[in-house]
């Protein structure tokens, strides 16, 4: 006897289906938006300095709340997810527009920033506590 019944495996089944297209999709504007660019008068500087910008954000943030599963349903870590969010896009746009030379590899650097996000992530009270 299995201890799935029919109707959760279809449920799991719709929502691995609905993350895969959901995937596609965004594969599919990232590709967009990268061949509107190249056909665009954006010089190369400012797409690598945005558009770099723009990926390693979402990189950087994806990760972080990949890893935050037992805060996604508590409003205090999407208020904290959006305070780091614009405080990081703050500091990077004042970085960005003081250089006038910005290398792709150099966004590497953000990586030191997930273990602050990480530690003000502790600092919220457990879901179970509350």
């Amino acid at each position: 006897m299995s201890m799935i019944s029919d109707t959760q495996r279809a449920a799991h089944v719709r929502s691995r289906v609905r993350d895969f297209v959901l995937y596609i999709a965004i594969g599919l504007a990232f590709v967009g938006v990268l061949i509107a660019v190249a056909r665009s008068s954006v010089s190369h500087d400012a797409f690598i300095k945005w558009g770099g910008l723009a990926f390693m954000t979402a990189v950087l943030f994806g990760y972080f709340i990949s890893k935050s599963g037992q805060f996604l349903r508590e409003w205090k870590f999407w208020a904290l997810t959006a305070i780091l969010l614009s405080v990081h896009l703050a500091a990077f746009a004042v970085i960005l527009t003081h250089v006038d030379e910005w290398k792709l590899l150099w966004f590497v650097g953000m990586a030191i920033e997930y273990p602050v996000f990480v530690f003000f992530r502790s600092r919220l009270p457990y879901p179970s506590e509350e």
